[in-house]
């Protein structure tokens, strides 16, 4: 079984060696890194020919800028292996982390791995290392295991494309929309899920995400109104392939548009974003709308673990039944 591993560089710098480096470092060995360069023009482009003249497994993509997802998609329309992973230009793995992740579908044979990552945030110039999105449960689910894992937890999974691994034969059936300028990821993923038919969640931390300043993330979205519209309704038919009742669809709905619309106050507040009172308002009084953020906050419970809380440590390690 071989992976494709997809790596999209735009101005990586000084990361991007650790990158692939630790991409090359793996104790599983048959794969092929795609390195596509969207662009860049700080030597991150060497960088990739350079390793490429190194190592047989490293192709390498070069194209005028066109964003995040173009670039994925261009990796994903080369990729020749029977799965699909992607990696961050700026983030880094662990050696053993996708020998893990390929033992685990090849002993299963399911059509995605779910898995956690390691978060680094840096404080008052010190990082701290925060694990999250590890599953509660490691082993094999179905779409009726995923429900009520999902129901349980009162929330959903991770919308990173990066937390995943991908059956190719399910994932080459969608595409990253290069109509969205954030969270594009989300929407790929949520599309994917609701193809797959089983999935095997890896209670692994391996992937290290750090949060810089200056990232999407970190940045004034104008579109980041239209682009959650567009998950929200994603996220629905996800949750409608696994069969939930309308009364399950309004609970995780309501914990999903209350964060979106939590997100979006705080993009607005961000230093970056510089539109006046008025016109701030304006975004919101329309995002309260269209989130239907009247209709779904009797539905939120505080006690949910929202996004502000899921910085905290996993539990130990349970297994399904």
């Amino acid at each position: 079984m071989k992976l494709s591993i997809i790596v999209p560089v735009y101005q990586a710098g000084k990361y991007l060696e650790k990158c692939i480096k630790s991409i090359l470092d793996q104790t599983f060995t048959d794969f092929e890194l795609i390195l596509v360069d969207d662009g860049s023009n700080d030597g991150s482009e060497k960088i990739c020919d350079d390793y490429a003249k190194k190592d047989a497994r490293i192709k390498v993509i070069h194209q005028k800028n066109q964003g995040v997802s173009s670039a994925r998609n261009a990796g994903m329309n080369c990729a020749e292996g029977d799965y699909i992973a992607f990696v961050d230009a700026d983030d880094w793995i662990e050696t053993d982390m996708f020998e893990q992740c390929m033992d685990a579908m090849e002993q299963h044979k399911v059509d995605i791995i779910y898995h956690g990552m390691t978060k680094g945030i840096w404080k008052a110039d010190k990082k701290v290392s925060l694990q999250k999105n590890i599953p509660a449960v490691e082993g094999v689910l179905s779409k009726s295991k995923l429900r009520k894992y999902m129901l349980k937890q009162k929330e959903g999974v991770a919308v990173n494309c990066f937390s995943y691994l991908f059956s190719r034969k399910i994932a080459d059936a969608v595409r990253f929309d290069i109509t969205m300028p954030y969270s594009e990821d989300n929407m790929f993923v949520m599309q994917v899920l609701t193809n797959a038919k089983s999935y095997y969640f890896l209670q692994n931390c391996g992937y290290h995400y750090d949060a810089r300043i200056g990232s999407a993330a970190y940045r004034w979205q104008p579109a980041m109104l239209e682009c959650y519209q567009k998950t929200l309704k994603a996220t629905r038919n996800f949750l409608q392939s696994l069969s939930f009742s309308e009364q399950e669809e309004q609970q995780v709905m309501a914990m999903r548009s209350v964060e979106s619309y939590a997100s979006l106050i705080y993009n607005l507040c961000l230093p970056t974003c510089t539109l006046s009172l008025r016109e701030k308002n304006k975004i919101l009084k329309r995002a309260r709308k269209a989130f239907n953020i009247d209709y779904y906050k009797k539905f939120y419970h505080m006690d949910q673990k929202n996004m502000f809380e899921k910085t905290k440590p996993a539990n130990k390690k349970s297994r399904l039944n």
